[in-house]
């Protein structure tokens, strides 16, 4: 599945209700963390992991016995970001971004609101989002997130300002977005293949998973090279700017020397200033260019790393 980098991204350090229980660690800034793969802990802290029953108690997300083996809905594309019905406490009617770079849901306050659930009123959860900075989210559980025929009950949401259906409702399948057909395919993960022992079954899903944390990181390096680009770009508008500026003085500077062609009227002071400008203009065109080309480097890095993830997707799609 193609991870698409949006304008707002969640990495959550607390974990949903997991059916199997999952591993918590501390990292050297007193964060604690929590995760239900292994692999996702960093080398470093995995002698000191300890496994977790937290959360298995009423309240545990599951799987609707009612979900099909095989679940295909249809999405939209805005750009590279795709979009999906979702249906909420089976009654609030929403578009959900698909995003597997967020571990939890997330919904809006007036979503919130709509249910019946105040924000204001719900404890919180520390989230790492784009930027690197740790923000605070208030977070609350819904009976049903449904896309849809796939339904998860008791999934835990935080609140925020965009909707991202993210890996806890996810997670429950195998997903493969078809893009040529413009459908989302989820198999339930609980239905295991034909003539295929649980071993290979165990290693493809390690494969998958670290093919997913790839497009994690390539999504993440995408976004960032879109903010240089976006950086370079107001350079270029500065350049512009000062390229007008200094056409102008040229122009007028020219226009106030009289019978330029004749060394009797010419003005030698002018003369030299209109040679000095002519410089900066060129050395101002010189610049506007290197960094015009920067930004063409830019855009062609992230569309390598755009058919990284494709091959990352295809290779996904063949283990599946």
């Amino acid at each position: 599945m193609k991870k698409i980098p949006i304008i707002i991204v969640c990495f959550f350090i607390l974990s949903s209700y997991l059916d199997a229980g999952y591993y918590k660690w501390t990292d050297e800034q007193d964060y604690t963390h929590f995760t239900d793969n292994y692999f996702n802990i960093p080398e470093k802290y995995r002698e000191e992991v300890s496994q977790s029953k937290y959360g298995r108690a009423k309240g545990l997300k599951s799987l609707s016995k009612n979900t099909p083996q095989r679940v295909v809905v249809h999405f939209k594309r805005k750009d590279n970001a795709v979009f999906v019905n979702a249906t909420l406490n089976w009654k609030l009617p929403v578009v959900f971004h698909l995003d597997t770079g967020a571990t939890n849901t997330m919904i809006t306050k007036q979503d919130a609101l709509d249910l019946g659930i105040d924000p204001d009123k719900k404890p919180k959860v520390k989230c790492y989002i784009a930027d690197g900075s740790l923000v605070e989210f208030p977070r609350a559980t819904l009976s049903s997130v449904s896309v849809g025929d796939a339904e998860v009950n008791n999934v835990e949401v935080v609140v925020g300002n965009v909707r991202l259906l993210g890996m806890n409702f996810l997670n429950e399948f195998n997903v493969q977005i078809d893009a040529e057909n413009g459908q989302l395919v989820m198999e339930r993960k609980d239905v295991v293949k034909e003539n295929e022992s649980p071993s290979i079954r165990k290693e493809k899903n390690y494969t998958i998973s670290e093919l997913y944390n790839h497009i994690d990181q390539i999504g993440i390096a995408i976004k960032a090279k879109e903010n240089v680009i976006k950086e370079i770009q107001s350079d270029v508008e500065l350049g512009a700017e000062k390229k007008a500026e200094v056409e102008s003085v040229l122009k007028g500077t020219m226009d106030s020397t009289r019978f330029e062609s004749s060394d009797i009227s010419f003005d030698s002071s002018k003369k030299r200033r209109i040679e000095k400008y002519k410089e900066v203009l060129a050395r101002v065109n010189r610049r506007i260019e290197i960094r015009r080309d920067e930004i063409r480097i830019q855009k062609k890095q992230i569309d390598q790393l755009k058919e990284r993830i494709d091959y990352y997707d295809t290779l996904i799609g063949k283990l599946r």
